[in-house]
């Protein structure tokens, strides 16, 4: 037999190897995939990790000819239009760092993938695919080639057979645990020595009994172990499996040497509570996540038209049938059905391409697309949770740095393994001149008890448990890297309208020619297809002086930071600024919104703002701590308010247009500066983006923003400071549940060390550190009440 391996796979050649490029394969299979990846330019993917590759199957031709049944295709399409479709698949070979970066590089190997990206946790990838350059039963046969074939069974039957496998592993080592300790009665009470007939055979019995215990109950961690050596690296059951082989293949020399059980009743105790350990584990992380429990926070809430009236609801309470408001740049909740005569929808947040799709009445749209254009009426088709939603904000591509604080993590542990190892060979060393006999015990006691996995999960309880209490206060984030961020921050940059000053308007003012009511019908029509403050003023101010009959509104138009247009009863409408209504009736002094028809000025609506309530204190509290900023589109008008808050009047700027925004936010941060920057995320999305935090700050109606890092709920924005103490507040609660970690191994590798612990008993010791780390992260985050 060859001893060479797989430069794929890894597996051993048996036989005459496969050969390409002077490398050996193990078959044709894995010779494919290797000249597949190498036609493509994908060599890096073995660069990653050696032998990382998976066999892939013989599969057959038509194996996934099912996906092109329409009734089963739609079961698993989550999108679909002309040019592209998205789809989630299970794959469970997922494995490395290797697999991602294949997985992700797909659309090198076929042209009809757009992207793909890989939620390692869950082992799942969406894709999104050119349906008319390859079929999804194509798309499965191309995963299944290279060795990730999809599973499209029932993921929760799935999850009940593995439950259901763990028990019977735990109920083997149990049964065993119980007999050999039964058996071993003798040996307990000094008086083996009495009938060594008797002793020897169940001696042997135990052996019998220890073999499904060693290769049933145990296997997950021997293939564990298994692959973390065979790929060059080092994980927890690498230990464990070590402590496992000493202590059986001890106790099975003692016992085909004629001296009796040796350690098989430890062995089969160590398994049986092992197993139990990993059992109350998993239950515990399951009653804690923060995967699960943070989209539970999260506000989803959209404008429901019932009876002529709207209102607000959340959308878990809308029902097939329902109609559905939605304006300018929000976001689809639900698949739905088209009411109004034409819209087009922007699905650039579910597939990633930004090309805008056209729709017309009695059209079925799906969830996650953004409407681009007039105010336009929906009917509920499915009814859907806000999960969905939560996966597209978080999977939007961002360019800001990804892992920094688990990836020191990571190291830590990488190195307490490499540590340990060393001690419990010093162990063994300084064991052979003090009691020989003790070596297997001691060793194996010290690589059981020693547990890096508190150390691991130190970083994402803390943080997890943190953006929990987070949403609940009513900060949304998109994910546990934002709170390392937050911790960074010196400057601070506030959008004005629509964030620090209130949406709803102290007063409004309309200054021009008189309006008709007709008039007033086209503005309001137009004004509400915008979800812009001053739109929202110009709707309630109107509204308020005359009764509004519905208008429609054709070749509406928004453009971000300038202003809105539309045609009414053939006249065209523009609203906006100065510039956006081409008029050099410019009023400085004023915050004004100005009213063109037909490309004639006939006014302008004046806006008097007022400061949120509980701004001026928040300004105050938080000056000391950071560099404040503000940035505003309007005129000046506000800036002696403004200038009795900030206490640097350069750091105040009118006039700012998105563009305008971004660049300052760019200067800052070639000062060397940490920008946190929060805006209504109407005009604010590219400086959003580009800030190293961005919040977008959320009104009644939930909106979307793919570029923020956060969303916060717009009567929280006054408890900012207390926020951010929150976020800070999950250092030092990292740090305390690091000491604990440290600590509990140092005072268990002691006992350890001094032979004053068994292997059984460090069995138990060892889930206890890690259950106590996730318990003593939740109890010092949830019980924390920050002071301002």
């Amino acid at each position: 037999m060859s001893m060479n391996v797989c430069y794929h796979c890894g597996d051993d050649i048996r036989g005459k190897a496969v050969v390409a490029d002077s490398k050996q394969f193990c078959c044709t299979g894995c010779r494919g995939v290797y000249t597949l990846l190498k036609e493509n330019q994908l060599d890096q993917f073995y660069a990653l990790e050696r032998n990382s590759g998976i066999k892939p199957t013989t599969t057959v031709e038509h194996k996934y000819a099912f996906l092109e049944v329409p009734s089963i295709r739609e079961r698993y399409i989550e999108y679909e239009d002309a040019n592209s479709a998205r789809i989630t698949l299970f794959l469970p070979q997922i494995h490395c760092s290797s697999c991602i970066y294949l997985l992700e590089n797909l659309k090198k190997i076929h042209a009809g993938i757009v992207n793909c990206q890989v939620n390692f946790a869950k082992r799942e990838a969406s894709i999104v695919f050119h349906p008319s350059l390859i079929k999804l039963s194509e798309l499965a046969q191309l995963l299944d080639s290279i060795g990730y074939a999809p599973n499209f069974g029932n993921r929760q039957e799935s999850d009940r057979k593995q439950d259901k496998q763990y028990m019977y592993k735990l109920g083997v080592a149990g049964f065993a645990f119980g007999s050999i300790m039964l058996w071993s009665f003798p040996e307990y009470l000094g008086i083996e020595g009495d009938n060594p007939e008797f002793r020897n055979f169940t001696a042997y019995l135990s052996f019998l009994v220890s073999l499904p215990v060693l290769f049933y109950s145990a296997s997950e961690y021997l293939v564990s172990a298994y692959k973390a050596i065979k790929f060059k690296s080092l994980n927890l059951d690498v230990p464990i499996t070590i402590g496992i082989f000493a202590l059986y293949i001890k106790s099975a020399s003692t016992i085909f040497s004629g001296d009796g059980p040796g350690y098989m009743d430890s062995f089969a105790g160590f398994i049986f509570f092992l197993l139990i350990g990993k059992w109350f584990q998993n239950k515990t992380y399951k009653s804690l996540s923060f995967e699960r429990d943070y989209t539970s926070y999260f506000p989803v809430a959209v404008t429901r038209l019932r009876e002529e009236k709207e209102e607000i609801v959340e959308i878990e309470k809308l029902e097939k049938g329902d109609h559905l408001i939605l304006r300018n740049e929000e976001v689809i909740p639900c698949d739905s059905i088209l009411a109004s005569e034409h819209a087009s929808i922007d699905y650039s947040f579910v597939t990633g391409e930004s090309t805008t799709i056209h729709k017309s009445k009695g059209d079925f749209i799906y969830a996650g697309g953004k409407l681009r254009g007039q105010r336009t009426v929906l009917i509920v088709d499915k009814e859907t949770n806000r999960s969905h939603l939560t996966q597209l904000w978080n999977e939007t591509k961002s360019s800001k740095p990804e892992r920094t604080g688990f990836l020191y993590q990571d190291k830590l542990s990488h190195y307490f393994l490499i540590a340990l190892f060393l001690v419990a060979l010093v162990s063994a060393i300084a064991w052979f001149f003090i009691d020989s006999s003790r070596i297997t015990e001691i060793v194996v006691a010290i690589l059981i008890v020693a547990c890096p996995c508190a150390l691991a999960l130190s970083a994402p309880f803390t943080f997890g448990n943190t953006m929990r209490k987070l949403g609940r206060q009513g900060l949304y984030l998109k994910n546990t890297l934002v709170i390392e961020r937050l911790n960074e921050i010196t400057d601070i940059v506030f959008d004005k309208t629509g964030t620090l000053t209130a949406t709803n308007f102290h007063e409004v003012q309309y200054v021009g020619d008189p309006l008709s009511a007709s008039d007033c019908h086209a503005i309001v029509a137009i004004c509400q297809s915008s979800a812009h403050p001053h739109s929202k003023g110009i709707v309630q101010f109107l509204t308020e002086q005359v009764t509004i009959e519905h208008a429609t509104v054709t070749a509406f138009i928004e453009q971000s930071g300038k202003g809105i247009q539309g045609v009414v009863n053939g006249k065209k409408w523009t609203i906006g600024s100065a510039n956006f209504v081409s008029t050099h009736q410019l009023h400085t002094s004023e915050t004004a919104t100005y009213v063109a028809m037909d490309n004639h000025v006939i006014g302008r609506f004046i806006f008097t703002s007022k400061l949120r309530e509980g701004i001026a204190p928040l300004i105050k509290r938080i000056n000391s701590k950071y560099t404040l900023h503000v940035l505003s589109g309007d005129n000046n008008q506000d800036k002696g308010l403004l200038e009795q808050l900030i206490p640097l009047s350069s750091n105040i700027r009118f006039n700012q247009g998105p563009a305008d925004k971004l660049e300052y936010i760019k200067e800052l941060q070639t000062n060397g500066k940490k920008v946190l920057m929060i805006g209504d995320g109407l005009n604010d999305s590219v400086a959003l983006e580009t800030a190293h935090v961005g919040i977008a700050v959320s009104e009644d109606v939930f909106r979307f923003t793919p570029s923020s890092d956060a969303i916060i709920d717009a009567n929280k924005l006054e408890q900012l400071d207390t926020l951010l103490t929150t976020a800070h507040y999950a250092k030092v609660v990292l740090k305390a549940c690091l000491i604990f970690s440290l600590a509990y191994n140092t005072i268990g590798l002691s006992f350890a060390i001094s032979g004053q612990l068994t292997p059984l008993v460090a069995a138990i010791l060892m889930p206890i550190s890690s259950i106590s780390v996730v318990l003593i992260s939740t109890m010092l985050v949830f019980l924390n009440k920050p002071s301002r």
